[in-house]
């Protein structure tokens, strides 16, 4: 079964901000749409991740192993985009350069 990644980042966020208000005031969404999104994954793997009061929410153990396994996913997504991003900033390709003989002899010096 494969999780859709934005679930599995939200449910990192959940756990780094130690509460679904504060992760959701950080991912400027609703407290609420986060709930539900976390419920829905635990339905789906049929295990409950998180220990929920009306204050504060926990990890289970199996929970802090798939929060652990998680962050590494999202570790290396951001890897990759930081990957693209650097290639794209570096200039790349064959740069010509026409000038009069002259002048490449007297910048450059004879070739």
């Amino acid at each position: 079964m494969v999780e859709d990644l934005n679930t599995l980042y939200y449910f990192t966020q959940v756990v780094e901000h130690h509460g679904f208000a504060p992760a959701g005031r950080a991912l400027d969404m609703p407290k609420s749409k986060l709930s539900r999104r976390i419920a829905e994954l635990e339905e789906r793997l049929g295990v409950r991740l998180l220990h929920r009061t009306s204050r504060h929410c926990s990890l289970t153990e199996i929970g802090q192993a798939y929060y652990q396994r998680c962050l590494a996913m999202r570790v290396e997504a951001e890897s990759a985009a930081e990957l693209i991003e650097r290639n794209r900033s570096e200039p790349q390709g064959l740069v010509r350069i026409s000038c009069p003989t002259a002048l490449l002899n007297s910048w450059v010096g004879r070739c």
